[in-house]
């Protein structure tokens, strides 16, 4: 349940209680003209991992859908022009303890953070929405939209988990973006453009300049292109982040392909990740996923294989198969049970819920949990 503040006629506030709704790009649909909605996630899992070296067991959070709370505001401005704010943080419900940020879109910028995975502020008109704040970049919407898992628990797409994109894989501080408007019959878009903030000294150039050296680290830009109708979804995306080239950095760029389409009595999904850090000796990964997702009743049925590697010394990868199964007792509380494989190749020894495993083995786990959505 979401609970929804609303400006009545009299100036008095007004309470009325909403249903939960999927977070999309876009400023959700308010419940009237003007709206505030305090909205969250509980979720914890018995969790479990193992490997050729050392296993864990653990209560951890956020194993189905991440642990969080938020919230959102909607203003109707007159004319067709709109405004609204959207504030979410993490939350480890396992400890009671919040998640983190980027300030400065760089390795060496992460703190503490009360709403770390959005801060937003939009303006939304018939043209479509301007957003400035933190927000998801548009390479990882490629990433989560086709993974029957939502890119979270031990089943996650390995082209997210095992990323080299960086800082910005993810989420982006400090960015500008703008968003099609949902009447463009079927197509959408976004493109977006960070910065780093960092101090650019006058008169110095940016590239081996002894000053400027990392005067443009964390910049950098991302876009996706898609078009859904019917069953049917495709999207393409693309970024860049700035970072001085050195042994183990450089400028980072990333595309990617995802494809889903839904026979109702099963989805399935597709994707294609091709990630490079134009360091000294250039890294370049690929990665690529296939998943469905069989709904029957009040239980969905989740499976997905994925792959990711890069072109290191003996060409290390991982593959990993996950099977999982969500059981819905209503539409804000559901059970689920996943469990995944993982083998290791060319010298890999990437590990499934924090357990440890030598190179070229397999590593192993599930996670048993509950979600509350309010």
């Amino acid at each position: 349940m979401r609970i929804v503040a609303k400006a009545a006629a009299s100036g008095t506030l007004v309470l009325a209680a909403v249903g939960a709704a999927a977070q999309s790009p876009q400023v959700a649909k308010p419940v009237s003209a003007d709206s505030v909605t305090f909205f969250g996630i509980v979720d914890l899992a018995l969790s479990y991992g193992t490997g050729s070296i050392a296993s864990l067991t653990q209560l951890a959070s956020g194993r189905s859908s991440t642990s969080r709370w938020g919230v959102r505001g909607y203003e109707d401005l007159g004319g067709g022009l709109a405004a609204g704010f959207w504030l979410e943080g993490q939350i480890n419900a396992d400890t009671g303890g919040t998640g983190t940020s980027n300030f400065n879109n760089q390795p060496d910028g992460t703190i503490n953070a009360l709403f770390g995975r959005r801060s937003t502020v939009s303006l939304i008109d018939l043209w479509g929405e301007l957003r400035l704040g933190r927000d998801f970049t548009s390479l990882f919407r490629n990433r989560d939209d086709v993974d029957p898992f939502s890119t979270t628990g031990v089943g996650a797409n390995l082209a997210d988990v095992l990323s080299i994109d960086g800082p910005t894989a993810t989420r982006a501080s400090n960015m500008v973006g703008y968003f099609l408007p949902p009447s463009l019959g079927g197509f959408f878009g976004e493109a977006q453009y960070f910065m780093g903030e960092n101090t650019n000294v006058s008169g110095l150039p940016n590239v081996n300049g002894l000053l400027n050296v990392n005067a443009d680290d964390g910049d950098g830009y991302a876009g996706r292109v898609g078009w859904a109708s019917g069953g049917l979804a495709v999207a393409v995306a693309g970024s860049r982040t700035r970072f001085a080239r050195t042994v183990t950095s450089g400028d980072i760029d990333a595309y990617s392909i995802a494809a889903s389409y839904d026979f109702q009595v099963v989805k399935l999904s597709a994707g294609y990740y091709h990630d490079e850090v134009k360091q000294l000796l250039p890294l370049t990964a690929t990665g690529y996923l296939v998943g469905a997702v069989v709904p029957l009743g009040l239980t969905q049925f989740k499976m997905s294989y994925s792959s990711y590697g890069t072109d290191a010394a003996g060409d290390p990868r991982a593959d990993k198969i996950a099977a999982g199964v969500v059981y819905s007792f209503s539409k804000r509380t559901s059970a689920y049970g996943t469990y995944a494989y993982l083998r290791n190749r060319g010298g890999a020894s990437y590990t499934l819920n924090g357990s440890i495993t030598a190179p070229d083995s397999h590593s192993s786990g599930f996670d048993i949990g509950l979600k509350h959505s309010f």
